[in-house]
């Protein structure tokens, strides 16, 4: 490394991208300044393959452009030399290829004077049984091999690049691992909401949402839970408060609460329940220490006949009929209740056991049953 502030400057650049990845082409343009390149790239590939998985660069065309990745990245002898290379491991044009064979290769003869580029200098920074990856420094024929201190100088880079994406892919799979949560809980029919430790909302779901905007008994403003009743208010600033006292080590703290809420229209009232939140090795949640869900008996009521039609294709008739024996109401009860003859309740109950394949009544309430698992229909 010629300066050691070029240095200190380019590993700040490295370590940031890893927290950010807008800023990798900053740091690559840094670390192809520091080696004496004219660009750089980071790239992820397919140990079967050997096709790119990832491609991030300074001072190349896009992809595209170039016609790298759809023709000549097959033909790129460099690659399978970074397959086989050990992590940590530096790879430059000579140490792998003479003069001679470069002269002959169509990547090195045809591709890179496009690009007035000839040399390169890489490292490996990833390597597992399904795909390796590098960051690698181009030089021009101007430019020419690298010399002892590019060599010098990439070898003291490469552990932080390594770092760096190390640090991305954990971010990238943390998130995933979040919005595939989000995405689970979008599909609940109840409402479903985490809450930080002074109660402000870091997520809701769809049923939620849906609730509060109806705004009979439980709204959301800004960005907290707001109840109508009293009573429910405290209950549930209670709840949190044992939730933050069982994270914090108390241990006659519950952290789990239930308890209803009236709605402002006198209709059946919500269930509330709290749940915490618990860390283990890492809260994949951050800031968010609990957990909320809202049930709501009328809306289950209109959405279980709807999951009946739509899994076995009832007739509304039928699903209403299904509803009814799932509750526990005999057929005689149903009849009267809904003002039909028997005779039409059995030949309800005929198709119903039609539709779901059942032959008796304990099977076809026990398959109606497993249908209070509470998944979103819309």
């Amino acid at each position: 490394m010629r300066e050691s502030h070029q240095f200190l400057g380019t590993v700040e650049a490295v370590h940031a991208a890893g927290l950010d990845g807008a800023l990798w082409p900053r740091a690559l343009a840094a670390i192809a300044d520091a080696v004496g390149g004219s660009c750089a790239s980071l790239e992820t590939f397919d140990k079967q393959t050997l096709r790119h998985r990832g491609f991030l660069t300074h001072g190349l065309p896009p992809a595209g452009e170039i016609a790298y990745l759809e023709h000549y990245a097959a033909l790129n002898l460099r690659v399978p030399a970074h397959a086989g290379a050990k992590l940590g491991e530096l790879i430059w044009d000579y140490k792998i290829l003479d003069e001679g064979t470069m002269a002959r290769a169509p990547f090195y003869a045809e591709f890179l004077p496009g690009l007035d580029l000839r040399y390169l200098i890489a490292g490996v920074i990833h390597s597992s049984k399904e795909e390796f990856a590098a960051v690698t420094v181009q030089r021009s024929p101007k430019q020419g091999h690298v010399d002892q201190a590019d060599i010098a100088a990439m070898r003291h880079l490469t552990p932080h690049v390594r770092q760096a994406f190390d640090v991305a892919r954990r971010l990238k799979l943390a998130g995933a691992v979040r919005h595939c949560l989000e995405r689970a809980l979008d599909w609940l029919a109840d409402g479903v909401a985490l809450v930080a430790a002074g109660g402000k909302l870091t997520y809701v779901n769809e049923a939620f949402r849906a609730i509060a905007q109806r705004n009979d008994g439980i709204t959301l403003a800004k960005g907290v839970i707001e109840f109508a009743g009293a009573e429910a208010r405290t209950r549930f600033e209670a709840a949190i408060g044992s939730v933050n006292r069982l994270r914090a080590g108390d241990p006659l703290a519950a952290g789990v609460s239930d308890f209803p809420v009236a709605r402002s229209s006198g209709a059946q009232t919500y269930l509330v329940s709290v749940r915490p939140l618990l860390e283990r090795g890492g809260n994949v949640e951050g800031e968010s220490i609990a957990i909320v869900f809202i049930r709501d008996p009328l809306g289950r009521s209109i959405a279980a006949p709807q999951m009946m039609r739509e899994l076995f294709g009832f007739t509304e008739s039928e699903a209403s009929l299904a509803q009814a024996l799932q509750s526990g109401m005999s057929l005689a009860d149903y009849a009267r209740s809904r003002a039909v003859s028997l005779n039409t309740v059995y030949t309800h109950l005929r198709r119903i056991r039609e539709k779901t394949g059942c032959t008796r009544m304990t099977e076809l309430i026990r398959k109606l049953n497993d249908l209070q698992v509470s998944l979103r229909l819309d």
